[in-house]
């Protein structure tokens, strides 16, 4: 029967409804062609229908199916549960885990698992308790969620290493600003090139978080004067640096070089002991080392200072 709407124009009843919508064949459509694969079970776990989103989900056919026991779709590693918690479910009515929107993972075909996110159901058939799972594939969000927790890791590295950067020639402008006050006007002079030195690890780190890259284009330094640099940077009255007179020309991000040799000298400072001595020096086949000698006991000198760290760079042209 036609009817009008608010606007006058010609509408469909409820009535013109029911017929189709409460056919067998409509609700059978819309089960069949879902998005989510749909899979029904007896009491023994044997599938008694499945629609035909399974081949999209799990990679069978959906007679591939039917007359098979559901731990057919499930790891080995859930199968022994799935038949106690349907024991358990049959005997006590108790449900022992939640029925909506649970994620579980399923097998593949081809072995491989697939993250779903399963809401069950319950209903009689003919006299027969059915139980129905309706199983969306969810593998997009859970590798997003991979992707964002990868993600996340990265940028608590990188502000752990930021931080680290930073502190070294914070930690030296104090040191230089205390000698200023004593009444070291030149101090001041090394205050500047600290400053200078500081505005360029914040450039970088603005770089490296804009490009999402260690190492952007190289080019050529000499060691020497990179080593030198550093040390101004991170060294203490007390330390000592020697360097071999033939330190190789690397092709490098300079910064970048130059910052790994604060922190290698640092380090040393730390755990070695102001007084310690660090050596730089090239490496026979390739590549370059920084050594550090402290004042302390033999075996405390040899377990924290004797270790060799070594950049895998070679003489020009190299990457480091």
């Amino acid at each position: 029967m036609a009817s009008s709407n608010s606007s006058g124009e010609p509408g469909i009843s409820t009535g013109d409804l029911d017929a189709p919508i409460q056919h067998t064949e409509f609700f059978r459509s819309l089960v069949e062609n879902g998005s989510d694969a749909i899979v029904s079970i007896d009491q023994s776990s044997t599938i008694l229908y499945a629609n035909q989103s399974v081949k999209r989900v799990f990679g069978y056919e959906p007679e591939e199916l039917v007359g098979e026991k559901l731990t057919m779709l499930m790891p080995e590693r859930f199968q022994a549960d799935h038949f106690g918690a349907v024991d358990d479910y049959l005997e006590t009515g108790e449900r022992g885990l939640d029925w909506n929107n649970i994620e579980l993972p399923a097998q593949h075909k081809d072995g491989h698992e697939v993250p779903l996110s399963i809401t069950f159901e319950e209903h009689s058939y003919d006299g027969e308790r059915i139980f129905s799972g309706i199983m969306r594939d969810i593998t997009e969000r859970v590798e997003y969620e991979r992707t964002l927790e990868r993600q996340n890791e990265r940028l608590e590295e990188f502000a752990s290493i930021v931080s680290h950067d930073l502190r070294n020639p914070l930690q030296t402008a104090r040191a230089t600003l205390a000698v200023a006050k004593a009444g070291d006007e030149e101090a001041l002079d090394e205050l500047d090139d600290i400053f200078d030195r500081m505005d360029e690890l914040i450039g970088d780190v603005l770089s490296l978080a804009k490009q999402g890259q260690t190492v952007g284009e190289t080019e050529e330094a000499d060691l020497d004067t990179v080593v030198s640099e550093a040390w101004a940077i991170a060294s203490v009255e007390e330390a000592t640096l020697q360097t071999e007179d033939d330190l190789p020309t690397v092709s490098t991000d300079p910064e970048r070089l130059k910052t790994l040799f604060e922190n290698l000298f640092r380090n040393a400072i730390e755990h070695a002991g102001p007084e310690v001595t660090v050596r730089v020096g090239p490496l026979e086949e390739a590549g370059f080392l920084s050594r550090t000698t402290g004042q302390d006991s033999v075996t405390k000198t040899r377990r924290n200072c004797s270790n060799t760290a070594t950049a895998p760079i070679r003489r020009t042209p190299v990457s480091a």
